[in-house]
């Protein structure tokens, strides 16, 4: 494959333009010479292809999801978001709602192959690496909290941080976006796995962001059908950041943390993105 950006130097110096034509490996995202784009951002990587492709594959078989869907739907997300609602006054009881029922909603992930219900009571094993995710992200929450409102310190702030603060809670989604299969498939620790996560995701933020709008979108959609259309969009949503995780293993785009294998960091032949 052949770079098709423009060569500005060479353009310059010949008064016609000159493209890079520097070779390419198959799954490179920006040229290492000129810096130009290639199609991955807008195919194999792109989160309305994703979409797509996820979509019609669980047209074909989402009846094999929807038990699954029915039990994470009547056991866990409809009592959390009438517990949520009961305790809303109290920021505590509402995180400590969200902090034990949550993890059983990302359980899910655990299944490698088939999302449905035979395989949930069998991945509960990874229930208490999932709390401590979960955790990670209520103190990361806590944080912005205390920072841009003045929680618990009893100052005012500027009305900006307020801004601030959103978009904060957008980037950290966005970021551990994959971090929940990451964590299974490589056998990590949530703090690893957030790490690496950010680190592999660097030219890929955006489409994660998308991703994860159209996992918001789905399941209020699922939710406005007198919730049996959560039946359909819960599973989906797990497939689709399944399937986006996988496009990122085959870009290779995570680093191993197995120091003895080969990474993106310490190989030759490394897929170098833009800075």
């Amino acid at each position: 494959m052949k770079c098709k950006g423009i060569n500005k130097s060479e353009t310059r110096k010949l008064g016609k333009t000159q493209y890079c034509n520097a070779s390419l490996h198959p799954h490179q995202i920006y040229c290492h010479v000129c810096g130009h784009a290639t199609p991955a951002l807008k195919t194999d990587l792109a989160a309305s292809q994703n979409f797509s492709s996820t979509w019609q594959e669980h047209k074909k078989e989402y009846t094999r999801s929807l038990g699954l869907g029915l039990f994470i739907t009547l056991a866990f997300i409809i009592p959390l978001a009438i517990l949520t609602y009961i305790f809303r006054g109290n920021y505590w009881i509402t995180n400590l709602v969200v902090l034990l029922l949550t993890p059983f909603i990302l359980v899910p992930f655990a299944q490698k192959e088939d999302i449905a219900f035979s395989g949930y009571l069998s991945n509960l094993k990874y229930y208490p690496q999932f709390l401590v995710l979960v955790l990670i992200a209520e103190l990361y929450f806590f944080a912005l909290k205390v920072i841009c409102t003045g929680f618990l310190l009893d100052i005012m702030v500027d009305p900006v941080l307020h801004i601030v603060r959103l978009i904060m809670v957008l980037y950290g989604i966005a970021c551990a976006l994959p971090v929940p299969v990451l964590m299974v498939e490589k056998n990590l620790n949530p703090l690893k796995a957030i790490i690496i996560s950010i680190k592999a995701g660097h030219e890929t933020r955006w489409q994660q962001f998308f991703i994860s709008l159209q996992i918001l979108i789905a399941n209020l959609a699922g939710a406005l059908c007198l919730l049996a259309g959560l039946l359909v969009s819960v599973p989906l949503s797990y497939k689709l950041i399944r399937n986006y995780y996988l496009h990122m293993v085959e870009y290779e785009l995570f680093v191993s943390p197995n120091p003895t294998v080969k990474t993106m960091e310490n190989s030759p032949d490394r897929i170098p993105g833009r800075s």
